[in-house]
């Protein structure tokens, strides 16, 4: 199969809930059941980044992005190869940040750490 055929098969099988590896370099998510989740009230509702080590490939956020969207409270989420980054907005009722990086690891095999809030002032250590 060609690439384009590869990355429209694993698209199809996220579509349809079934498992999705990708095409490229065979990793995946092992259950791909995203969930769609209702609008949430702006106060409930945050922002994290991660860093998302060790995807090689075009389709691996793809795989990424499907796993953090099987996640209950996560209501949406980006993820790009080139800074390895994945911005998940989620529900802050229902899942924290650290289990949000934990469950992408858990379930793509992909190191996530959980980012520092750029709008955040850095601690200070010492006296």
């Amino acid at each position: 199969m060609t690439v384009q055929i590869k990355l429209i098969a694993a698209a199809l099988a996220a579509f349809a809930g079934t498992g999705v590896l990708c095409p490229l370099c065979g990793r995946g998510v092992s259950e791909a059941g995203a969930q769609s989740a209702a609008v949430q009230q702006a106060s409930d509702t945050a922002t994290v980044r991660l860093h998302i080590s060790q995807m090689t490939c075009g389709s691996c956020p793809v795989t990424a992005r499907l796993a953090l969207k099987q996640i209950p409270g996560v209501l949406g989420a980006t993820v790009t190869l080139d800074d390895s980054l994945g911005v998940v907005r989620y529900d802050r009722r229902k899942v924290t940040p650290a289990e949000i990086a934990a469950h992408l690891t858990r379930q793509t095999g992909y190191p996530a750490r959980v980012l520092a809030d750029a709008s955040t002032p850095a601690r200070r250590t010492g006296t």
